[in-house]
């Protein structure tokens, strides 16, 4: 591939650093952020100092904010052993010795000057500088100084103007007036300065295969660079698409997909097509969120819904989805491959959001995609199959389902609505109610096994951040036929069976809870008692009316008195969330007669001083906690 730059890397390698070339004029390197300007001019200084042709001082002006930090960044170049932190002293008192001994005389009047003219003040040039002629000098990040413009340049043209030396100026033209209060007059002002300062100028235009060759070899994994040179064509085009000529975002983005590779099985990476299919997804998301056209957050809303691409008419069902819309037709001639996202949104939400990553969670997904043999995932994507594989595949699934081999709630919902979409679709011989009786008697069925999720939900009343999709996709899919009343009302009844269950397993869960008492009382404080914290499952939950008083009273007798003082004020601060109190007056009755049966054995141990801290803990919580909860 041409290097879209070589006119300018034969203008500075073949003419401007040549020893014996003096232009007096500084050349200016302009582009976009993210264009590749600081690596395009590096990489001509190594050509250069490979050839021994070339020495040079390079400073970034990010943040610089006065002279002698450009002039001590320089110092610490020239003087590598004496700017070292073992040297550091040493350092100080020698350039302190090279600057007291400067004279410069700025005006050509034959007398030392303190200063220069307004454009540059208070320049003093340390003597360790006025004897570097033969080094060009780098001026890099120009638009993101502290020093004004004006003082800026004034200061790059004493170089040059007065000491004869080559400066490269490397900046991003179009932001260098951005942030200055007085725009005209300082666009004039740079204009001035920069037609007697710059004899040269060139635009730096992103170099896409040769940035991507050197971003490659800084990749770690062999298995990730060989794939990469595999996928060349497919980066660029990509990159193209994106439209955000940032090579910056680039090479993130490969750093990124590395980073995620190392979480899939291998397993995966054996199917044929997946990791490429995974890379065009990742290039898509990692291009748009990085160049800021949408938040990592809302990823899951921006993700068009491969489920509805058909209604039964066979027509597209994407027309609500205008966002999605505007960012998937900027990579459109892969549009069909953006139909499957091979990782649950929330996967992708985590990884761009929060850099997250669960190599179970990434795996589970992977293993639903149509890479893998599951005939329901397969009849999921009927579209693309024939009519041979699709007799196949729903004769397969229709058998497991009748057999009752899947376990796991979101293939049975998944199945349940693909039958209910075939079904409307004249597809399948079953009516749409006939499909919801089977999967109520299939819950049902799972209920009695113990397969029901009673460890969230309704349980934990808090909504997970990724509740509100929970009756619309699964496992990366999204579920067909979910608009249909049919299938809502089948969602519902997966959501009272689970809340039966869950109410049926609060017996064998007081059990656990009582041993906290004893075990790790800290944890059974927040467990009760609403909070921040994701163990506060029971804070709205009238569990304790599920442990007879005697039990409870038994454990916690048993436990030490530091432990029985904090069980204690977890209960007066159970019921002061007035908000939890009415699905807590269940516990009302409970207390009463909990504490009284603390009365009773604090009466027992009357005379001693067991049984006066016994007391001052009824009192102070117990009685305190029935009062609250009776008032409210």
């Amino acid at each position: 591939m041409g290097n879209i730059n070589q006119h300018i890397q034969d203008f500075l390698e073949d003419y401007y650093f040549l020893p014996d070339r003096k232009p007096e004029y500084a050349v200016l390197l302009k582009g976009d952020w993210g264009t590749g300007k600081t690596w395009f001019i590096k990489k001509i200084l190594k050509n250069l100092k490979d050839k021994n042709l070339e020495k040079h001082l390079y400073v970034s002006l990010y943040g610089v904010s006065s002279y002698n930090e450009i002039e001590n960044e320089f110092f610490k170049q020239l003087c590598p052993f004496l700017s070292s932190k073992t040297m550091n002293i040493v350092g100080k008192i020698a350039k302190g010795v090279l600057k007291a001994t400067v004279k410069v005389d700025l005006n050509d009047d034959g007398k030392s000057d303190a200063s220069m003219s307004a454009q540059a003040p208070n320049i003093n040039l340390p003597e360790y500088l006025t004897n570097t002629s033969d080094h060009v000098l780098i001026f890099d990040d120009l638009e993101r100084a502290s020093i004004s413009i004006e003082n800026i340049l004034g200061y790059i043209n004493y170089y040059v103007e007065h000491h004869g030396y080559k400066v490269v100026i490397i900046a991003n033209e179009n932001e260098i007036l951005s942030s200055q209060e007085n725009k005209e007059e300082t666009e004039l002002t740079y204009k001035r300065i920069k037609e007697k300062l710059v004899g040269k100028t060139f635009e730096i235009e992103p170099d896409f295969y040769d940035a991507l060759d050197n971003f490659i070899s800084e990749i770690h994994s062999e298995s990730i660079k060989k794939f990469y040179e595999e996928n060349i064509e497919l980066l660029n085009e990509y990159y193209k698409y994106s439209l955000s000529k940032n090579l910056r975002i680039l090479k993130q983005t490969l750093l990124d997909f590395e980073r995620l590779a190392q979480y899939i099985s291998n397993k995966a990476k054996e199917k044929t097509g997946l990791l490429e299919h995974l890379l065009r997804i990742f290039l898509m998301y990692s291009f748009e969120v990085k160049s800021g056209n949408i938040d990592p957050k809302n990823i899951e809303i921006s993700a068009p819904d491969p489920s509805a691409r058909f209604n039964k008419n066979g027509i597209s069902d994407n027309s609500d989805k205008k966002e999605t819309i505007s960012i998937h037709e900027k990579y459109r001639t892969r549009l069909h491959i953006h139909n499957d996202f091979l990782l649950e949104p929330s996967i992708w939400v985590d990884f761009f959001d929060k850099a997250k990553i669960s190599k179970v969670k990434i795996q589970q997904s992977l293993e639903k995609s149509s890479y893998f043999d599951n005939d329901w995932v397969k009849l999921w994507h009927f579209f693309d199959i024939n009519d041979d594989e699709f007799i196949k595949y729903l004769d397969s699934v229709e058998s497991d389902f009748e057999s009752m081999k899947f376990e796991e709630i979101g293939e049975v919902k998944h199945i349940t609505g693909i039958f209910m979409n075939l079904s409307e679709m004249k597809l399948y011989n079953k009516t749409k109610k006939e499909i919801l009786c089977d999967a109520k008697v299939y819950i049902d069925d799972l209920k009695k096994k113990g397969k029901l999720n009673t460890k969230k939900g309704r349980l934990n009343k808090k909504v997970d951040e990724h509740e509100f999709i929970k009756d619309q996709s699964w496992g990366n899919l999204g579920f067909q036929g979910k608009d249909s009343e049919e299938f809502k009302d089948f969602c519902n009844y997966i959501r009272t069976k689970e809340d039966e269950a869950t109410i049926e397993s609060y017996p064998e869960l007081c059990c656990g809870l009582l041993k906290l008492i004893n075990d790790d009382p800290e944890l059974f404080c927040r467990k009760v008692i609403n909070s921040n914290h994701k163990d506060n499952l029971y804070h709205e939950i009238a569990i304790f009316h599920y442990i007879t008083p005697k039990d409870f009273v038994k454990a916690y007798l048993s436990t030490d008195t530091k432990a029985k003082k904090m069980v204690g004020v977890a209960f007066t601060y159970r019921y002061k969330d007035t908000s939890s109190n009415e699905s807590l007056k269940e516990e009302l009755s409970w207390l009463q007669n909990v504490t009284k049966l603390l009365e009773e054995k604090a009466d027992a141990l009357n005379g001693k001083v067991s049984g006066f801290q016994l007391k001052v803990i009824i009192n102070n919580c117990f009685k305190e906690a029935i009062k609250t909860l009776d008032n409210n």
